[in-house]
């Protein structure tokens, strides 16, 4: 005699699993009137597919003719590239030699990390140039370093129908102390920089940030409720103090000399093209605060040095009869007054602080004769 079992419906099923479909079907209608209703209303804009990033130099550079809004926990920012792969205020065609251009060598406080173009202090020192008709180009890339930039210049300049009047370095001691980081354990796959190892994951979720409001909106949900519960340090010091150590290996003789003979054969390299090379210094916020923390008890003054970098850079620029700019001073005076340079969250140089740092370079980079930017 056979009986039918009392925990399955007439068509053999489980009433547990029909009320999990019921219950899946459910949330995926919702979620799906969610995406619809976000896209409508315009509060998530959907990107395009991919990063910003190509193979290319020493280790990577930027794709050409590229539009790619970014949205990071605290801002929102769009790169274009022209087509020669540099950030700039449209994407597409961008003929140099027309007239005179300044060419920009750094890392992500050159590229402009967090803000649109105009916003950049490359943005605003370009538009300051204008008026005296030369052009800017901003070959910085996010990330790099000394010999990555080098090797994005050369590739530029063997081919280029025109070559800049300047060539302009800007230093930090990121950029300084890791020189020679050609960033072996990073490779570029639809447009994203990622880790060789376990870079599935990383990429799933940029692909999701692009293409799911769904995603974003969740995401913007938890990353708002640890901003309020768990407060997010601007950066982390330990980061710095590392960096400023007077242990950190760009200190020694061996690597302090080699980085200043890659400087000198640059230069020499920019000359051999009728350029003037020029070098900016650009310390960080996070510096600031160890000398205030040093200066007030909190902070052993004797394991770091903030000045190293800047010294350094400042010796070399005597030593070869080059243009020398340091923003240290105008930075640390608006430091000082209490100012906030930086973006919560991110030690990158906010809005304010890029206007003050491009007028201010404006002031030291124009040609003789030009007006005030004041």
């Amino acid at each position: 005699m056979f009986f039918r079992s009392t925990h399955s419906d007439t068509n053999g099923r489980s009433p547990v699993l029909a009320q999990g479909l019921v219950v899946l079907g459910t949330l995926l209608l919702c979620l799906a009137m969610l995406e619809v209703g976000l896209r409508v209303t315009g509060r998530y804009r959907i990107g395009s597919l991919g990063g910003f990033f190509a193979p290319g130099g020493a280790s990577y550079r930027l794709k050409a003719n590229t539009t790619k809004r970014i949205e990071w926990p605290s801002v929102t920012f769009t790169v274009y590239t022209d087509d020669h792969g540099f950030r700039y205020k449209q994407s597409g065609p961008r003929p140099l030699g027309a007239r005179p251009y300044y060419a920009v060598l750094g890392s992500s406080e050159v590229f402009g990390n967090g803000l649109d173009y105009e916003q950049t202090f490359i943005g605003v020192l370009s538009g300051q140039l204008e008026r005296d008709r030369i052009e800017v180009v901003n070959m910085a890339v996010g990330g790099q370093h000394l010999l990555e930039q080098i090797s994005l210049f050369e590739a530029y300049e063997s081919s280029a129908t025109s070559q800049p009047q300047k060539v302009i370095v800007v230093l930090n001691p990121l950029f300084i102390g890791n020189y020679d980081d050609i960033q072996p354990d990073t490779f570029v796959k639809m447009g994203q920089l990622l880790p060789k190892e376990n870079w599935r994951l990383p990429l799933a979720k940029t692909i999701l940030a692009d293409q799911s409001a769904d995603y974003r909106f969740f995401r913007d949900a938890i990353r708002n409720a640890q901003a309020k519960y768990f407060p997010r340090k601007d950066y982390d010091l330990s980061f710095y103090l590392e960096r400023y150590s007077k242990s950190h290996p760009i200190r020694t003789t061996e690597k302090t000399n080699d980085f200043l003979r890659q400087m000198k054969d640059f230069e020499l390299r920019v000359r051999g093209l009728g350029a003037t090379p020029v070098c900016v210094y650009a310390p960080t916020v996070g510096g600031f605060l160890l000398n205030e923390l040093k200066a007030k008890g909190k902070l052993d003054g004797s394991l770091f040095d903030t000045e190293f970098f800047v010294n350094l850079a400042q010796r070399h620029c005597v030593a070869e009869g080059i243009q020398f700019v340091n923003l240290e001073p105008m930075l640390q005076k608006m430091y000082d007054r209490g100012e906030k340079l930086n973006f919560d969250g991110d030690a990158h140089f906010n809005g304010p602080t890029s206007r003050a740092i491009g007028e201010y370079l404006y002031e030291a980079l124009k040609p003789r004769g030009a007006a005030s930017s004041n």
